[in-house]
């Protein structure tokens, strides 16, 4: 049996393989030609020849599959499986993800991850990651990070809005308000950082790769905002070998709402004769709304626009170096929020003015990977630019003096721009330590405007704050991975880090005057150590311990007239970092020659000095230190697959605790933390089979549980939630150039309270809740090239 054509990787690149096992080499080979490959029959293969040199992919996995009595069957564009050459083989007929026609056995694929600075195996790999390739994530209807939430363990989004949320790992939860600390998740597309201290700017996972999931706190490589962990966003690279193309349209129908649709695009296109490409992605939707506002006379209220695109750029530029650039573009236009009143009705609210909420995004980055003096050598330079826009219905409890009765609302404008620059060394993935080293550059400029106002009188506000902050952060980091022999690995990280922030407010009220200027630095090392054993190359157990971090800020306030305590009260001028450290054992296995994949893990994470935003009695934002907590649980997911069939399923146990609380803060602890439900499951199915003539059938479904939980820390106000059942269904035919599917999301239309807050100027009056989007009937087409 001969490797099959290699049609998405024609493109020749550099090797470097040693001669030895042919797992090892295999390994290898798909870390440095970035595929994921199947290694179960490996074993049992001869000695591999090595290979070095400029080769396309086929090439290179040929030679190095000379003389082992094994050989290669390629599973889609992105992934392959060793084989005996003597052991029969069943074949199957699939589309492959670059739709062209293969025959291909069907186990489950070892993925290469990236989140973790190198490209790993992720059996390989010694942390608790979910990675969800391209064809994952298309058989499980996941398209964006909240359905992802629902297909892998121990992640939460809240539910503000497009563009308007957080997303909390493994129950680390400071609340759902969205202000001045810094995000507990690192978000990252490609090796771009996308958020700092603003929400996720919730680009849909169009033309993506894979999407890696890495729980725990990173601050050994990814630093401040990295707390609960890190989400990463793989997208396609452009690719030289070829021009490529398709296009996809669908109409969505919510029950109580109105009509919605999308439209998106990709193309391909080579450049340089091969040597270069470039990848367009463009989309477009609407969603139709489903909240009604009884106040304004105003149905489906929360309609969302969104369309953005995606420019990326590969090229050779030298003899083993590779250059990349993009540019990412995305607005959201939200026309109001989407909570409800539960005594006006579950989708319903009464509102004197609207409150809409608009969310621009544009990052711009160039880079290079190669080698340089024997090493692997890799730069990325990254500017992003987030502009947040919010309006929100004060006029119930204005938190300055109104005349009785009026309109008014407070505008909250949030402009966050960054410039990010790193740089690292590595080894070769051929020696016995394998280590990585580099240093991290960043400045980034907030500014901030707050605006309380009668709408029949806009220009002229009754208060009014304009913020500016300067962020500057420096750091120098790596990690090295010593092969102790007999399985056993050890793995020595940390970060070396400081930073400087400086603060500045204007606030004006009533003819009353404030003015605010201080700066601050933060010093520190961020450490992480992981033991591992692997008996035999299909089991891994490990323990690990990690830290994370987040430096401290500054508290201001629109209304000048606004007391910060000195003593320790509520609010404080200044609030101080927070710590987190993670202590974590876990495994993975995969059985069945690779078809069964488990992982699991126990975690007990210490959470000191917690940051948290929390809303002051006029309704206004602040950040205090809570106090200290702890989360002590475990995480099981594992993965199926026989013939057309693959089965997926994740649970989450865990005990979010506040073990002490600010005494100046009104917290309860036995109220945990806030939107940690203390249990969590899913489990998904997808099915194919052919049809005849070159057609496809498959059919998906998907049923997730969010455990109950609390809206926030404020013992005043801390309502339940969650305790939900969420469920998807689908169904799918395929050809070589068409895809038509049909999906149900919400199937049995639930309504439960979701993970998010309304208005904060009533929170502390009335209930709000943010039910469940209705039940939503999607049909959508594909066409590719």
């Amino acid at each position: 049996m001969a490797v099959l054509p290699v049609r998405a990787y024609a493109a020749d690149a550099a090797f470097s393989i040693p001669r030895g096992p042919l797992k090892a080499a295999a390994t290898a080979f798909a870390i440095q030609a970035r595929v994921s490959i199947e290694l179960g029959a490996a074993e049992a293969c001869g000695p591999s020849p090595g290979f070095s040199g400029r080769a396309s992919p086929r090439a290179a996995l040929k030679a190095l599959l000379k003389d082992t009595g094994c050989d290669a069957v390629q599973i889609d564009n992105k992934a392959f499986q060793i084989v005996r050459r003597a052991a029969p083989v069943v074949r199957e007929r699939v589309a492959k993800a670059a739709d062209v026609a293969t025959e291909t056995l069907a186990p489950l694929s070892e993925l290469v991850v990236v989140a973790t600075r190198r490209p790993t195996l992720a059996d390989r790999l010694a942390y608790s990651v979910s990675a969800l390739d391209a064809k994952a994530l298309a058989a499980g209807g996941v398209r964006d990070a909240t359905d992802l939430a629902l297909a892998v363990p121990a992640m939460t989004v809240t539910n503000l809005g497009p563009g308007r949320d957080k997303v909390i790992l493994r129950g680390l939860s400071d609340g759902p308000l969205t202000g001045q600390t810094q995000s507990m998740v690192g978000i990252y597309l490609d090796d771009v950082r996308l958020t700092y201290n603003a929400p996720d700017p919730d680009l849909p996972l169009i033309d993506v790769s894979q999407v890696e999931v890495l729980r725990g706190p990173q601050g050994a490589l990814y630093g401040a905002g990295s707390l609960g962990g890190v989400l990463q966003i793989v997208t396609h690279r452009p690719d030289p070998s070829g021009f490529d193309a398709w296009t996809e349209a669908s109409v969505t129908s919510t029950q109580g709402g109105r009509a919605g649709g999308s439209a998106s695009a990709m193309v391909n296109v080579p450049l340089v004769h091969g040597r270069a490409a470039a990848r367009l992605v463009a989309y477009a939707e609407r969603g139709g709304g489903y909240i009604d506002d009884l106040g304004q006379g105003r149905s489906d209220v929360n309609r969302t626009r969104r369309s953005g695109l995606r420019l990326s750029l590969r090229t050779e530029v030298g003899p083993n170096w590779t250059a990349d650039g993009g540019i990412t573009v995305q607005a959201i236009s939200s026309a109001d929020t989407q909570y409800a009143d539960p005594s006006v009705g579950p989708y319903a609210r009464r509102n004197r003015i609207a409150e809409p909420h608009d969310n621009d995004f544009l990052a711009v980055h160039v880079g290079a990977r190669g080698e340089l003096f024997g090493r692997e050598a890799k730069v990325t330079l990254a500017a992003v630019r987030h502009d947040l826009s919010s309006r929100y219905d004060a006029s119930a409890a204005p938190p300055v003096a109104a005349p009785a009765g009026a309109a008014v609302a407070f505008d909250d404008d949030d402009h966050v721009g960054a410039v990010v620059a790193e740089a690292s060394l590595a080894s070769r993935p051929e020696g016995r330590i394998q280590w990585q080293a580099g240093v991290f550059l960043a400045r980034t400029r907030q500014g901030r405007d707050g605006l309380l106002l009668l709408t029949s009188q806009p220009t002229s506000p009754l208060a009014r704050e304009t913020r500016r902050d300067v962020l500057e952060e420096a750091a120098l980091f790596g990690e090295a991975i010593g092969d102790l022999g007999r399985g056993w690995n050890v793995t020595l990280g940390g970060r070396l880090f400081a930073t400087k922030s400086e603060a500045s407010s204007h606030a004006t009220a009533l003819g009353d005057t404030a003015r605010f200027r201080d700066e601050q630095s933060y010093t520190g090392f961020a450490p992480k150590a992981v033991l591992s054993y692997s008996p035999f190359s299909a089991v891994l157990f490990y323990v690990q311990a990690a830290e994370g971090y987040r430096s401290g800020g500054f508290n201001t306030a629109v209304i000048p007239s606004q007391v910060f305590d000195t003593q320790g009260g509520e609010p404080q001028r200044r609030y101080e970092g927070d710590e987190l450290w993670s202590f974590e054992a876990g495994a993975k296995a995969s059985v069945l020659e690779g078809r069964l994949r488990l992982r699991a893990a126990a975690f007990q994470a210490t959470w000191n000095n917690i940051q948290s935003d929390q809303l002051l009695p006029s309704g206004l934002p602040y950040t205090a230190n809570l106090g200290n907590g702890r989360n002590l649980g475990v995480e099981f997911e594992g993965s199926y697959l026989q013939g057309g069939l693959r089965l997926d399923a994740s649970f989450l146990l865990n005990n979010p605790e506040l073990e002490s609380v600010n005494a100046a803060f009104p917290g309860r602890e036995d109220l945990g933390l806030a939107g940690v439900p203390r249990g969590s499951a899913s489990l998904s199915a997808s099915y194919e089979r052919p049809l005849g003539d070159g057609w496809r059938l498959g059919l998906e479904s998907r049923l997730a549980y969010v455990g109950r939980s609390r809206l926030s820390f404020d013992a005043a106000t801390a309502p339940v939630m969650g305790d939900y059942v969420s469920a998807r269904a689908g169904v799918r035919l395929s050809a070589e150039r068409w895809d038509l599917s049909l999906a149900v999301d919400n199937l049995f239309d639930s309504a439960g309270d979701t993970f998010a807050y309304g208005n904060p100027f009533t929170l502390k009056r009335l209930r709000q809740t943010t039910p469940q989007t209705p039940r939503m009937i999607s049909l959508a087409l594909r066409v590719r090239r």
